[in-house]
């Protein structure tokens, strides 16, 4: 198998960074002319803590996600590369018109105890939603979620075949 890299997607930053900076000037707006401070203030401080990750994210050029041999590594994750003898499974799973890999472990927890105790906490929400604790978040790249599922389960089958 040849190395993978998937890159975020910079169209959708720079649509999300515009988006930004059009409510935090929405924000000023009503500040200045219409006088409604809360919700001036509100739009404010949340939209300008999007502006500097956005602006990161169009201009960071490494792949967010690594599919080679010796297994699959997704940088928004933090669990470091997961193995392929540890991958049993996965599946696909959306919500809001996100796609996620739900990848079936043969032991999560060697991967969920690499988490922080927000990240962790995070995970057993998303079990609660039918996905598993580790899934491969492809929102914000541009990639087919399916192509990559199908490559997912045929390197699955290409392992258990080589080691059974």
């Amino acid at each position: 198998m040849t190395t993978i890299e998937i890159k975020s997607s910079r169209s959708k930053y720079i649509a999300l960074l515009i988006g930004s900076i059009g409510f935090v000037a929405g924000g000023v707006f009503l500040l200045l002319i219409d006088g409604s401070m809360l919700i001036g203030w509100m739009s404010i401080i949340f939209f300008s803590a999007g502006i500097p990750l956005f602006t990161w994210q169009i201009f960071d050029r490494r792949p967010r996600l690594k599919i080679d041999d010796t297994g699959i590594l997704d940088r928004t994750l933090g669990v470091g590369k997961i193995a392929w003898e540890d991958i049993d499974d996965a599946f696909v799973k959306s919500i809001h018109g996100n796609d996620f890999v739900c990848l079936k472990l043969t032991d999560p927890e060697k991967y969920v105890g690499k988490l922080n105790s927000i990240k962790k906490s995070l995970t057993k929400a998303n079990e609660k939603l039918g996905f598993t604790p580790i899934s491969l978040n492809l929102s914000g790249v541009a990639v087919n979620t399916y192509e990559i599922l199908e490559l997912i389960m045929k390197t699955i089958e290409i392992k258990k075949n080589k080691n059974g």
